[in-house]
């Protein structure tokens, strides 16, 4: 045993048998014990100890020797220090309403969070909230003060924050029950002069100081008991997570470092390694041979020997094995996060921008573990992301998620929250989840097309040489495909929820139904109005009127006038365009789709330039030429990946009447000409 070890257990029980410490050195021949032990077997057998004890006033008979050695060096191993931590708490605080309590009982998370713009958002228990915005916006302050705000202190100085104002905390269970769930994941250290838990990476702490905090709500937070139930992982501290850690005092000592879980539970070792192989395409390994425990990368390839008959050659080969603190930022970042959450030793998990150093699938793989996790082990997890693929993750992991998106122009960050009931309809939808909606929330305006040609061409008209310079840069707006015009006020309401700016650019023939129009301009926070509902009315009352049943000779004279001077010729997709122009059936919107806002003749002709001008300022920019693909009227072929590639290629892109459609895009959007 170890001589620190000795030292704390005859401090906690001053009636063990009087200790004499000897040294070891590989050098003397044998130890002076009855048994005759060869040095170098008691070495191996105490961890390569340098230090050995021998207990004094042992009866001569020996023969009761093992069994007397045996109980006290279980006492020192800490055995009888912690089974009994209960008994010793009673007796170091005997009238302390603490004793007595149920683990089961005691639960804690964060219910909502007010900001100081007046904004407030709510978190659920089991859960994960995830924070988005763009740079410098106060993502990662905003958890540096959560942490803050829940650490503080009766009777120290209110948290500086920028920020947050307060926080509502959720605490269930006496506390009794909180001593006997902090008593189950950590350790009592029953030292006259300074009793208290402690965990792995905090201070020791009183009981009764940790109860009145538990109790006492005159405190922003909950003091000392914040280190116990909350574990914050920023971009440098969560490296250390995974590394090594002391080996406990006794195999009945509680879990005081995320690593110990893992030599608690095999299943817990055996996930996280498969997680690694997974992700990183290597295994992780558990080294509890020396001194102090670590993870290593890669297995040995030898048997599991058994833990009285561990030969040279097994600890050569785990020794051959790189620990994980030698590995890459991205592989000691990602234990560093799962292993909170794997071992369930916190409610609370708070962390910054979790995919920094990983790829994008890794980043994936990530959300998808702590989703999972979150749920398994009870765990509150909030996080700060950048990141696409985190949130994807998240979402297929089966976990609640909620999305809250900071803003902030000259003072304290708003927010505005996306619930996870919300989400989870919108990533349901086979049709929406698999587009780039979810990037929307990234960028400083997102534009929906009815299809991917759509954003693909007015992307491209962002690019062309001779455009002003605008407020936003282009990598900020987004082009979101929603497979037609009926896909626009389901994405449009989803990032609404989260107040990202949103512009709809429908074709003009949208105007042809009135309810999917309200349904859009209601989708994107606005008002149908009546004066709306009448000039639709007047606009549309002409086009919309019943006209007369085609009959044959009607479709013979479209062809004649279509094909009259051309009978020579092959027949081309200009020639069924202009059949298509000439021919007059019963679908009077297809001249909408041809001629725009030509087709609009009489009295609803000023009513349809008032409407789509009005829609312009709710959000809804339609095509005044139409359809989209008669912004370029040059190129014959009508539709589809043809038309997009001769469009580009013709730089028709950059013409006047596409130009000009985009700047009301723009303009709609909330972007401004840089002046």
């Amino acid at each position: 045993m170890f001589s620190p070890s000795l030292a704390r257990c005859r401090e906690a029980d001053p009636t063990l048998p009087q200790i004499t410490i000897h040294d070891l050195r590989h050098t003397a021949a044998s130890l002076a014990v009855a048994s005759g032990a060869n040095v170098k077997a008691v070495q191996r057998m105490l961890g390569h100890a340098s230090r050995c004890a021998v207990l004094t006033g042992l009866k001569s008979n020996m023969s009761s020797a093992p069994l007397y050695v045996s109980a006290t060096m279980n006492c020192m191993r800490g055995e009888r220090m912690n089974a009994n931590w209960k008994d010793r708490l009673r007796r170091m605080f005997p009238d302390s309403p603490i004793h007595d309590g149920d683990a089961a009982n005691f639960s804690f998370s964060v219910g909502s969070i007010a900001l100081q713009s007046g904004d407030t958002f709510t978190l659920e228990p089991n859960s994960v909230t995830a924070i988005v915005g763009g740079n410098n916006v106060g993502k990662s302050t905003l958890l540096r003060e959560l942490v803050n705000t829940t650490s503080h202190r009766l009777g120290m100085p209110m948290p500086d924050n920028v920020s947050i104002d307060s926080v509502a905390f959720v605490r269930g269970g006496t506390p009794a029950d909180l001593m006997d769930w902090i008593g189950q994941n950590s350790r009592f250290v029953p030292d006259p002069q300074n009793a208290g838990f402690q965990r792995a990476m905090t201070n020791r702490e009183h009981p009764v100081q940790m109860a009145n905090h538990w109790v006492n709500h005159s405190s922003p937070g909950i003091g000392s008991i914040a280190p116990f139930v909350c574990f914050y992982g920023n971009a440098q501290g969560r490296f250390g997570i995974g590394g090594a850690a002391e080996l406990r005092e006794s195999v009945t000592d509680p879990a005081t470092h995320p690593v110990h879980a893992l030599q608690d539970s095999k299943s817990l070792l055996d996930r996280l390694s498969r997680i690694s192989h997974e992700i990183f395409g290597r295994h992780l390994t558990l080294d509890t041979l020396a001194r102090t425990i670590r993870l290593r990368v890669g297995k040995v390839d030898l048997p599991t020997p058994k833990i009285d008959d561990i030969s040279d050659e097994y600890r050569e080969a785990m020794a051959a094995l790189p620990p994980l603190d030698d590995q890459g930022d991205g592989m000691r970042s990602l234990v560093g996060q799962l292993l909170p959450v794997l071992s369930g030793g916190f409610p609370l998990v708070v962390i910054d921008e979790p995919e920094a150093f990983l790829h994008p699938p890794q980043a994936h793989a990530l959300g998808a573990e702590l989703g999972r996790l979150a749920v398994e082990r009870g765990v509150q997890v909030v996080v700060a992301t950048h990141d696409r693929s985190l949130l994807t993750g998240l979402l297929d992991s089966g976990v609640a998620v909620s999305i809250v998106r900071l803003t902030r122009d000259d003072g304290p960050p708003s927010a505005n929250q996306l619930k996870a009931e919300a989400l989870n309809v919108l990533w349901r939808d086979p049709v929406l989840k698999y587009t780039n909606l979810l990037d929307g929330l990234f960028h400083r305006l997102v534009v929906l097309a009815e299809g991917e040609g759509d954003c693909a061409y007015l992307a491209a008209a962002l690019d062309c040489e001779d455009r002003p310079r605008w407020t936003v840069p282009k990598n900020e707006i987004l082009f979101v495909p929603t497979s037609g015009k009926d896909g626009m006020a389901k994405s449009a309401r989803a990032l609404n929820a989260a107040k990202v700016p949103i512009v709809a650019a429908p074709d003009l023939d949208m105007l042809s139904d009135e309810n999917k129009l309200k349904v859009l301009v209601e989708s994107l926070g606005h008002e149908w109005a009546p004066e709306l509902s009448a000039m639709w009315r007047t606009a549309t009352r002409d086009v919309s009127a019943r006209r007369e049943a085609a009959r044959v000779r009607h479709v013979v004279d479209a062809i004649n006038a279509a094909l009259g001077n051309h009978l020579d010729e092959a027949y081309s997709a200009a020639h069924k365009e202009s059949v298509r122009a000439h021919l007059r059936v019963a679908a009077p919107w297809d001249d909408v789709k041809y001629f725009g806002m030509a087709a609009f003749k009489g009295d609803a002709g000023p009513a349809a330039k008032a409407l789509v001008e009005k829609l312009d300022e709710l959000g809804v920019v339609m095509v005044r030429e139409g359809e989209l693909e008669r912004l370029a009227p040059e190129v014959t072929i009508r539709k589809g990946p043809a038309w997009l590639e001769a469009a580009l290629r013709g730089a028709h892109q950059c013409n006047a009447q596409t130009q000009s459609h985009v700047d009301r895009i723009l303009t709609a959007g909330g972007v401004r000409l840089v002046t």
